[in-house]
This record gives structure tokens, sequence and C-alpha cells, in this order.
């Protein structure tokens, strides 16, 4: 002390030694007032709200006025991709009377057309144009997720995806998530739109036991049975270009890891890229690189697929899933739906789930004893057995009902091509 005195600094050392005191004082009663008010806005005033969110909800869908004329979709993420996106653009084709609108999240960078209309998911705006439409389209939960009430003079249909995965199903396999989801759609949900006995028989156990179905076969696959080489050729362009993949002839296999659940925890340390792309080389020639989509869409980044090599790109935010499946010369993956949409496709594609199912030895093997002949009469083996429906004509049929649905004055059969 001393010494600062004769340094001239004792004065400045006591009252800096005083503010900082009141400093970590402050800083306490601020830390202290933050986790109180966190406190409560949890246990408190977030639970009112969303009381008070849900009655304001039923409130708008029982007092708007519905358009005869309006359709919304929902595709899951928010993003304009899925069933509904294919739905929309066959009523787009036909030059149908209808105002389309669609629920967006505000990270959705598109390219949308520009006949529709576009909200942002979870905004004012957007649970007014759900209340306004005479049909509501989704696939995914987003409708239940968000709270959307439904009108009494509204049909919500479910297309696409119904939450389910192709796996053994249940009561005891329906996940805690799709218990509370169906307790929340049951009620409202008019219309599942399946493909097949099969899927029926899951909508049945699982998610909508008691919505009817309507098998009509799913949009979003028509792109994905006899798809013109032109049409192949843009989808390639336009989704390596959107990706910044240089496209120098080489082929891509697809792989979708399983999900493993893990923070932290990679989901393609299990596989063996580089001797699997080998692989694909020897089997049916030419260079390879992977396409690696994750079931994860929260940390798409560095984490799981982080140290990759340069013949790896993460295709996960990519946000049509059938146009990669068009590109995607071969597929790699557990037995999902994508594994299901790409069989249509009949082109090489090969079961691996990380560590549990499958090993490395076993698809490697699996790629080197792969014969179309054999592989096309398994596909139309396990289509004629679940009876699938999907044929190329999936958005038309669907677009058929959809008209069925709105008002006879809105839609005339002159407006048809």
């Amino acid at each position: 002390m001393f010494n600062k005195l004769i340094e001239g600094r004792l004065l400045t050392l006591l009252v800096g030694s005083v503010f900082r005191l009141v400093e970590i004082f402050v800083r306490t009663i601020h830390i202290g007032v933050r986790a109180v008010r966190l406190l409560i806005q949890e246990l408190l005033t977030s639970p009112i709200d969303a009381r008070i969110s849900a009655f304001g909800k039923r409130w708008l869908a029982n007092r708007t006025e519905i358009d005869a004329s309006s359709v919304i979709f929902i595709a899951q993420h928010g993003e304009y991709t899925g069933d509904p996106k294919y739905i929309a653009e066959e009523i787009l084709r036909r030059g149908a009377p209808y105002k389309i609108t669609w629920v967006l999240s505000e990270d959705s960078v598109g390219p949308f057309p520009q006949d529709f209309r576009f909200v942002h998911a979870g905004t004012a705006h957007s649970f007014r144009a759900i209340a306004r439409a005479k049909v509501v389209i989704q696939d995914g939960y987003g409708l239940q997720d968000s709270g959307a009430a439904k009108g009494s003079s509204q049909t919500w249909v479910q297309a696409g995806d119904a939450g389910f995965a192709m796996k053994p199903h249940g009561e005891a396999g329906i996940r805690t998530t799709d218990r509370r989801l169906r307790r929340l759609g049951g009620p409202q949900m008019d219309l599942v739109l399946t493909s097949s006995p099969y899927e029926d028989e899951i909508v049945a156990a699982s998610s909508w036991p008691h919505v009817p179905t309507l098998m009509v076969g799913h949009a979003r696959n028509d792109i994905l049975i006899n798809t013109p080489p032109q049409l192949t050729q843009e989808l390639r362009k336009k989704v390596l270009d959107r990706l910044n993949i240089v496209d120098m002839g080489q082929r891509f296999v697809l792989y979708t890891p399983s999900h493993v659940g893990v923070p932290g925890t990679s989901s393609v340390s299990g596989v063996d890229l580089v001797a699997v792309r080998e692989a694909l080389s020897d089997k049916f020639g030419g260079i390879w690189d992977i396409l690696i989509r994750t079931y994860d869409r929260s940390e798409p980044g560095a984490g799981p697929l982080a140290g990759l090599p340069v013949y790896c790109h993460n295709v996960t935010l990519y946000p049509d899933m059938q146009e990669l499946l068009v590109v995607a010369d071969a597929y790699i993956g557990d037995d999902s739906r994508w594994m299901r949409d790409y069989l249509l496709t009949r082109k090489p594609t090969f079961a691996y789930s990380t560590g549990i199912d499958t090993s490395n030895q076993d698809l490697l093997h699996a790629i080197d004893q792969f014969d179309q002949g054999t592989h096309d009469r398994t596909i139309t083996q396990m289509r004629e057995m679940d009876g699938n429906t999907d044929d190329g004509d999936a958005a038309s049929r669907t677009v058929d009902k959809i008209e069925s649905l709105m008002s006879p004055s809105v839609f005339q059969r002159e407006h048809r091509p």
C-alpha cells in the first residue's frame, strides 16, 4: 500500500476497489433479477400466454369468414418442399382459380413460384391465413406444433408424412412425441393421404387412428417415377449449383445416416466412406462423391460432419429431398421413408444402419453382389405386397380430391385442361 502511495496511485486504487465492489454487487443483483424473471416466465407468464393464445386462436378460427377459393400449405420445417409442394404445383399447372398460400419459416430461401402468397410461420398473419382457408394441407405436425385451431367449415388434410417411420409399429412403438401430437391433431384432422394398405395400417396404429385415409399415392414421388432425362439433367444442375458442387461428371451416392440421438456423437463415424466409394467405383464405374443428409437439422454444420473428405458433401439443409433422390445414382440408408421413396427409382439401394444392423463388410458385400435384375424383382414384389399405388399420377389424383372439397361455385370443370 505504501508503495502505491509513493508511486502516486493510492487514491486511484482505493476508489477503483470500491467501484469494483459496487460492480460485483450490481452484477449479482442483475443475475438474480434475470434468474427470477426467467423463472416467472417459465412458471407463470409463458403458460398463461399459451392459454390466452390458444383462446385467441380458437376465437380467430370460429369468427373468421372462410374464403371458399383459399388453399393453404404447410410443409415440414417451414420449407417449400414435400408433398405440399408437388400438390400446389399441380394446382398451378391446371390453372385452377384458387388462392394458394404457403406457411414458411423465416430462413426459407426458395425459389418460390410468384403465383403463390407466403406468410411466416408463427405470426398472426399465418394464423389468419390458416383460419381463412377452405382446405388446409400439411405434412409433418406443423399445425399441431403451432397450436392452430380449426374452423367448423374447414377441411384439414394430412399429406405425405403422417409422423411415422416405416418400421415395426403398434402402440408400444409409438414415440411420446407422436402420442402428444396424436392427441392434439386427431380431433382436427379430416383426411390422411396414403399410398398403400400398409400405410393405412400404420396410420391406424400410430398417429391418426380415427382419421379416414385416402389411397391416392404421394405427390412427392411423381418426380421419381419415369423421370425424363432432360428433367434429371435440369435438376442435377439446380442441385449442384445450390450446393456449390462443381460438376465434373462424377456420380453421387446419397447417404442418410441413422439417427443416433446422442448429442456430440457423429452419425457417420461407423461407416468406412473411403471403402464404400472405392466399392461403388469398382462395381458401377466412374468417380463417386457422397451426399450426406442427416435427420437432425439442428446441427447440420461442423458438428457431426466435421473433417470429412472433400468428396463428401453435407446436404442436410437442402430443402427438397426428392430432388436429391433424382440426382443420386445410388442410395445408402436405413429403412426410412426416404429409402422407400428412392426404391421407386429402381436405382441401386443399400440398407445400412451404423453399428446396429449392418457392418461395413455387409455393406461392401452388398455393393459387390448387386444385381439389377434381382433388385427390380424385389421392388416389384414389395410393391405388390404393400399394394403401393405410386405411379407418377398421385398429384393429379390428390388435386382431384381437393377440387371436390372446394366450393363448386369456385371450380368449374371447364377450367381443367
